[in-house]
C-alpha cells in the first residue's frame, strides 16, 4: 500500500471538480433548476472525520505501546479506512467545489446564490474528511526501524 500524497488528492479533487462543473453547466443551460445541498451532508462528513480520527488515534497509541490489545489486523484496516476517506473526501470536495463554481456564476440570482453556498458548506466538511484521512493515514504508517523496511543484506558472492 503506498502512502497517500497531497499533490494526488489534490489531482483527484480537481478532475472532479472539473467533471461536476462542465456537467452541472451543461445541466443549468438546458434548464434545469439546480437544488441545494443537503446540510446533513456536513454533519456526515464532519462524523466521518472525527470517527477516522479515532480509530487512526487508537493506532497511533498501539504503535506508541500504550494500546497493547489492539490487534494488528485492525490497525492496517484502520490504515485502509483512512485512505479510502481521503480519497471519498477528495472526491466529494471537488464535486462540491465544481457544482458551487457552476451555480455561483449566477451569484446575482438569490435562490442560486443559496444553493452555491449551500455546496461551498459541503465542499468545506469535505475538505475536513479527506484531511482527517490524510492525518490518520500517516498515524497508521509504520516508522523506518522496522525490519521489514529494511535493506535486504547483500548476499552476493565474492
Amino acid at each position: 500500500m503506498s502512502p497517500l500524497s497531497t499533490s494526488r488528492l489534490g489531482i483527484t479533487a480537481a478532475i472532479m471538480g472539473a467533471v461536476a462543473f462542465v456537467v452541472s453547466r451543461f445541466l443549468i443551460d438546458g434548464g434545469h433548476t439546480p437544488t441545494a445541498v443537503s446540510w446533513v451532508s456536513l454533519l456526515v462528513s464532519a462524523a466521518v472525520a472525527v470517527m477516522i480520527l479515532w480509530l487512526g488515534w487508537t493506532v497511533r497509541q498501539y504503535r506508541a505501546g500504550s494500546h497493547p490489545g489492539l490487534s494488528a489486523l485492525r490497525a492496517a484496516r484502520t490504515a485502509v479506512l483512512a485512505q479510502a476517506v481521503a480519497y471519498t473526501g477528495a472526491i466529494m470536495a471537488g464535486g462540491f467545489g465544481g457544482y458551487a463554481l457552476a451555480v455561483g456564476l449566477e451569484w446575482g440570482h438569490a435562490p442560486r446564490r443559496e444553493v452555491a453556498i449551500s455546496a461551498l458548506v459541503a465542499m468545506l466538511g469535505a475538505i475536513a474528511m479527506a484531511g482527517a484521512g490524510r492525518v490518520a493515514e500517516h498515524w497508521c504508517k509504520i516508522g523506518g526501524d522496522d525490519e521489514d523496511d529494511a535493506a535486504p543484506p547483500d548476499v552476493s558472492p565474492a
